[in-house]
């Protein structure tokens, strides 16, 4: 596939990411920035962030509120905040185009800016480089990774979250909005960390137990020598395989971090695990990539 690409994809399958520079134009990164802005000036603050509580009871409700407007999020644009930038009643505290983390997980079904860079040329004619055959997307995020927060990401593998008998067919693509720096919370990889399977799963806990979702598995000591930056221009494309160790550090600028980042699965011959949190529905069944 693609003469000129094949050392790139040597590379991917050495170290389970690759850095792909300029994959997108400036206008793209600003008309997905401009698209975010205008979703969340018209967000509504979701019910079970509003209630002020007194009781035990009414915390557990607000509790179970919280983990199924998660868990039922699937299929749909919805708001996850910072803690701490709302009160009890829900208003913010802090102006709210900085209150949000992130914003999934259908952006790609639903939001036609998200949806035309998900399905764009150039995403499925790597998914053909790549040999994908039947890839369908089953989630996508906007992650603002604001400064105020300082928020790390610890080192994890998509495939913990995102389970599928047999592995390695996951794969994530990351977009870069705005330059991803040391300094702002770029992405950090160990290198050839994705031929080792996976130590640890989320899956969905029996109903009634506290919380929505519990890990199986246990968390290895990664060493922190072992992982590398990768800083990227806006407009990058960061290939990242679902068995691959990665983290971000904080972000420790005065300045933001905005990504976009979609998961796909190459559905020929793959089964999606049922105690994934996030499952197919009715009203989305996975897409396919290839339009």
């Amino acid at each position: 596939s693609g003469g000129e690409q094949s050392p790139h994809l040597f590379q991917f399958h050495e170290d389970g990411f690759l850095v792909l520079e300029q994959f997108f134009s400036a206008e793209e990164c600003d008309s997905m920035r401009r698209q975010i802005q205008r979703i969340v000036a018209e967000m509504e603050v979701p019910p079970h962030c509003r209630t002020a509580f007194s009781t035990r009871e009414e915390e557990q409700l607000q509790q179970q509120g919280s983990s199924d407007y998660f868990l039922t999020s699937g299929d749909k644009i919805r708001f996850f905040f910072e803690k701490g930038v709302l009160d009890e009643k829900g208003n913010f505290l802090i102006p709210k185009e900085k209150s949000v983390s992130k914003i999934g997980h259908a952006l790609h079904a639903y939001d036609p800016v998200f949806k035309q860079i998900t399905h764009s040329p150039k995403v499925q004619e790597l998914g053909r480089k790549l040999g994908l055959e039947r890839p369908v997307v089953v989630q996508s995020m906007y992650i603002f990774k604001v400064q105020k927060f300082k928020l790390s990401l610890t080192p994890h593998q998509d495939a913990t979250f995102l389970h599928t008998e047999p592995l390695g067919r996951i794969l994530g693509f990351w977009i870069a909005l705005e330059d991803a720096t040391q300094e702002n919370g770029c992405l950090w990889f160990i290198p050839g960390s994705h031929t080792n399977g996976i130590t640890r799963r989320m899956v969905r806990a029996a109903s009634g137990a506290s919380t929505c979702v519990e890990f199986v598995g246990s968390e290895p000591a990664y060493d922190d020598k072992e992982f590398i930056p990768l800083p990227i221009r806006k407009g990058g494309l960061i290939l990242i395989h679902g068995e691959v160790v990665h983290k971000s550090e904080l972000n420790s600028s005065e300045s933001s971090r905005h990504a976009f980042t979609f998961h796909v699965m190459e559905a020929k011959g793959t089964t999606w695990s049922k105690e994934n949190w996030l499952q197919p529905t009715p009203e989305l069944p996975f897409p396919s990539l290839y339009t």
